[in-house]
């Protein structure tokens, strides 16, 4: 392969790239207000610049139960984009996701210059 045909080959892997990243950050996006609009508060697993992680959970939404407000609802969500589909094994990791989460509880109290907590936070 010449040099020429080289670099023709990683733009053309790296415009792939690019194009891929922001398909998936416009279904996420919709995704978010999608689920807004039903009331839950989201949060992205996003890396800081705004990649996504290699784990199979993308968006975490939670809502309040409207009859009891001490119950959430919590559902974890993985987000495909453009022609991406999802495969069996990605389904058999999100449900196995829903067994690994783990909920604790805790209070903050501010009653000066600090919060303090009931219970340490890891």
């Amino acid at each position: 392969m010449s040099p020429a045909e080289k670099a023709a080959h990683t733009r053309k892997w790296r415009r792939a790239a690019v194009r891929a990243h922001l398909t998936a950050k416009n279904a996420k996006t919709f995704t978010k207000y999608k689920l807004a609009q039903r009331g839950y508060k989201l949060l992205s697993l996003d890396s800081r610049r705004g990649f996504e992680y290699i784990g199979v959970v993308d968006l975490v939404a939670v809502k309040r139960d409207k009859e009891d407000p001490d119950r959430l609802r919590v559902v974890l969500i993985q987000v495909k984009g453009g022609s991406a589909r999802v495969r069996l094994d990605e389904v058999r990791r999100l449900r196995k996701a829903v067994d690994k989460v783990v909920v604790s509880w805790n209070i903050a109290e501010k009653p000066n210059k600090q919060v303090r907590f009931l219970n340490s936070i890891k």
